[in-house]
């Protein structure tokens, strides 16, 4: 298999990120992608860094051999991204942030995971997300995480 291919035949996307002159991060992300022909892509992997993109998304891109650059999103998924950021005396390791990542689970989200302390949560469609945000503000309340809307809309 090649660096760049994934099992099942996905490719790497290439999504360059906005970001101030002189901030810090990444200036770009890659994200699993199942090809779909005439350079469209079903993303199939949650951004840790890039806004307004989910899991299932159908984007368009500019294909280079077994990878892709993101240029704009054709239909939406239905999917929302949020990120969650642990609070300094956290990890993912800890039981406590296990059991509130499995409970996330259960509500039928789905996650990944950046160790130490970063994760990309999934919500499909078909969950209600005032339930999985109210969760996110109780650990917000008890100084557990911080977290955001990376991509809030639905459609």
């Amino acid at each position: 298999m090649a660096e760049n291919e994934a099992p099942g035949g996905y490719v790497r996307l290439l999504v360059s990120l906005d970001r101030e002159a002189e901030g810090e991060g990444p200036e770009d992300e890659w994200l699993w992608a199942e090809p779909l022909g005439s350079e469209r892509f079903r993303v199939e992997s949650t951004p840790f860094f890039a806004y307004g993109l989910s899991h299932g998304d159908v984007v368009r891109g500019r294909e280079d051999g077994e990878t892709a650059r993101f240029s704009d999103v054709e239909r939406k998924s239905g999917h929302r991204t949020l990120r969650v950021a642990l609070d300094v005396d956290l990890d993912l390791e800890r039981p406590e942030v296990q059991r509130f990542l499995d409970d996330l689970l259960g509500l039928g989200c789905t996650y990944e995971a950046m160790p130490p302390k970063i994760v990309a949560l999934d919500v499909p469609p078909e969950i209600d997300v005032s339930e999985v945000v109210t969760r996110l503000q109780t650990q917000r309340r008890d100084g557990v995480l911080v977290w955001e809307w990376a991509d809030p809309r639905p459609s």
